[in-house]
């Protein structure tokens, strides 16, 4: 391991650690749940791995992508965070984003399941960056289906979401980069793909520290007018049109 590869290891451990602990002294770990349950999960594979590469080093590679796919999997759990947060009060929106992931995400596994069946020499362990890069490109779809549905109906969000899609998508644009150059450049290119990996998620857990430090629920949703609102809103609306006509019964014809 090299001394890079060290710091940012215990770097990410470290703001895991932070990011966990200021949840919970906050009192808001249960507001994003499935978010906190993926932080919590990279944060003891990260440990267990630590461990696992001190005592016996040379079972490290294997271990190593079982237990980021378990993790990657479970980072799915972020976008369905983020969607069920941002569309909290729009239902339908909510439910095209879940459709997009589960069509998306399905036709990964799908695909995923016809190569392991049809063909025997593939396996996801040989074949781990090809189903990792993948799995990023799916969360990038999604989260872009997600920011596009957002803008177009103009949904305000907060700063702890804003700063779980930023964070998200820097980690996730980097991973789909340096996985595409790692299966066109080779083995020659591990070294780079490792800090860029490592480098981009160290930069996304920043993001979220600082971002959810504290609890932003974001703006409220304006709430519906209430019957005696909208009786006033159409008396005074009354009033003015009446005031309009009485203007231009006065304007002398041409």
């Amino acid at each position: 391991m090299t001394i890079f590869t060290q710091f940012v290891w215990l770097a990410g451990i470290l703001l895991e650690g932070v990011i966990l602990i200021r949840a919970i002294y906050g009192k808001f770990l249960t507001k994003y749940y499935l978010f906190y349950l993926y932080i919590a999960s990279v944060f003891l594979g990260s440990i267990f791995l630590y461990v696992v590469d001190i005592v016996i080093h040379a079972r490290l590679g294997r271990l190593y992508w079982s237990v980021n796919f378990m993790t990657l999997s479970l980072g799915c759990g972020v976008i369905f965070e983020i969607s069920r947060q941002v569309f909290a009060h729009r239902v339908t929106l909510d439910r095209v984003a879940r459709w997009s992931m589960a069509i998306t995400f399905g036709a990964i596994f799908f695909l995923v399941s016809v190569h392991a069946f049809l063909l025997p020499q593939w396996n996801p362990t040989t074949n781990s960056a090809d189903l990792e890069r993948d799995l990023r490109i799916a969360q990038a779809i999604v989260l872009m289906t997600i920011l596009f549905l957002a803008g177009y109906y103009r949904i305000e969000t907060g700063k702890n979401i804003k700063g779980m899609i930023l964070g998200l998508g820097v980690y996730v644009g980097a991973s789909i980069l340096s996985l595409s150059l790692r299966l066109l450049v080779g083995p020659a290119f591990d070294t780079a793909w490792s800090m860029i990996q490592s480098s981009s998620y160290l930069a996304a857990l920043s993001i979220w520290a600082v971002a959810l430090w504290s609890y932003d629920p974001g703006p409220a949703p304006r709430p519906p007018i209430s019957g005696g609102e909208y009786r006033t809103l159409a008396g005074r609306t009354q009033e003015l049109l009446g005031s309009i006509n009485d203007q231009l019964d006065g304007t002398p014809p041409r």
